[in-house]
This record gives structure tokens, sequence and C-alpha cells, in this order.
């Protein structure tokens, strides 16, 4: 298989997704952390109110999943790695079941006794009548991982399952040089282009880090990292 230094440029869109899956397959990626991510816990206040319905997009097995769950919300992972998703449950020893959906392509892995779904499945091909909507999206690893062709099919999702009045939290990160794999720079405009005509967003904090493990591995001196809330844009009818 590809190693991690493919680049990912090089890779067909269409096969990026088996790129991904053996690297899950092969325990060959570097992406969670053993606890909840540290902006998650300090801008949640900003994100979440009391027993939501909350997101997680390209979710793998991120303990952010048992961490929201624990405090009430009801949680929702989609991915569609299998080898990510059953990670996540052996990892946290939580028991699940797992079932077809019944009218489109994904198989849903629930908890029995926590409040956690994960959706096994292409993300573009989600949608509110399969899933729902949601008061609150946290965005840790999938815009940033999300192929800039595909970024205003990605907002659009997210325009679709996102309820009016409710928030996205993304974690953004950009940078200056080549990086042959993710996460793919952002920067401002990039943004406003992607979800100008549909949300509303504001920087809640910015900071600089060296710690990403891309940067050393090739030779970029540092990322800055934005937390950024967005707000739907209010709907204006004829």
């Amino acid at each position: 298989m590809e190693d991690e230094n493919t680049s990912i440029w090089n890779i067909p869109e269409n096969k990026r997704q088996i790129y991904w899956q053996k690297r899950w397959q092969n325990s060959d990626t570097k992406l969670h952390l053993s606890q909840a991510h540290p902006d998650l816990v300090k801008h949640e206040d900003k994100l979440l109110k009391e027993n939501c319905q909350v997101l997680l997009p390209l979710c793998g097995k991120s303990v952010d999943l048992i961490y929201l769950a624990h405090k009430g919300h009801e949680v929702v992972g989609c991915d569609f790695s299998d080898a990510a998703i059953m990670q996540f449950f052996e990892e946290q020893a939580i028991e699940y079941s797992r079932s077809q959906h019944p009218t489109a392509p994904f198989e849903i892995f629930t908890s029995t006794d926590k409040n956690i779904s994960i959706y096994k499945g292409d993300f573009f091909e989600l949608n509110s009548f399969i899933v729902g909507k949601f008061d609150a999206v946290w965005d840790r690893d999938a815009f940033v991982a999300v192929s800039p062709s595909r970024r205003s099919q990605y907002a659009d999702v997210l325009d679709d399952v996102i309820k009016e009045d409710g928030k996205y939290l993304l974690f953004s990160v950009e940078y200056e040089g080549y990086n042959p794999i993710t996460p793919f720079c952002v920067t401002a405009q990039d943004l406003d282009d992607v979800f100008g005509r549909k949300f509303c967003f504001s920087v809640l904090e910015t900071y600089e880090t060296r710690e990403l493990p891309f940067l050393n591995k090739h030779g970029l001196p540092e990322a800055n990292i934005s937390l950024i809330l967005f707000n739907k844009r209010q709907r204006v009818g004829l």
C-alpha cells in the first residue's frame, strides 16, 4: 500500500477512501488523542446547550464521542472505515449493535448503554432524511481532510443537517509550504468562499503550534490553528 509519505495530491479522488481504509486496517494512523480534545473542552460552552444532538463528521475512533455522550448529549459520528469504528467501540469497551439503514447505504453502529451512534458510509451521501438534524457539529479533523475540490459539497451537507439555530465549531489549520498529506491548508478566504453564503462565522481563538506531526516530518516551520464558530445565516423569505 501507499505509505504515509505518499502525496495525497497524487491519489485520484475516487481512491482516497481506499487509501485511508488501508491505513486504518494497518493501524497506520496518528490522528487521535487519548483524552477529549482540549479545544473542544475549552470552547464547548459556546457550541453546546443542554442535551444536544451533536454530529462528528469523519470521526474515526475519536474519544470526543464518549466525552460528549458522558455530558448527556446524543452523539452521532460518521466515518467510512469499518476498522476505525470497531476500534472505537472495542477500545472504549462499549457494547454495540450493527444494523443496515433501511433506505440509505449506511451501516449504523449503536451503543447499547451509551448515547452514541456511528454511521459507516460516505459522508457526502449523508442528509437530514437519513440522520436527522443537529444542534451542534464538532469538526476536529474532517474539513481539513476534505479535498479542496469537494469543500463546497461538504458545506452543503452541513447546511442540510444543522438546525436553523444550530452551531458548527471547526478546528482549522493554516500553514505555508508544501504538505503531501492531510491536513490541507485552510485560509480565511477559503472559509469565506466555501461557507460565506450559508453561514456567518467568527474566530474564537487562534494560536501557533509546532507540535503537529506533519510539520516536522515535512520540514514546515509552524501552523496557525483557528477555532471558528459558525451559525446559519438567517433565511429571508421572498
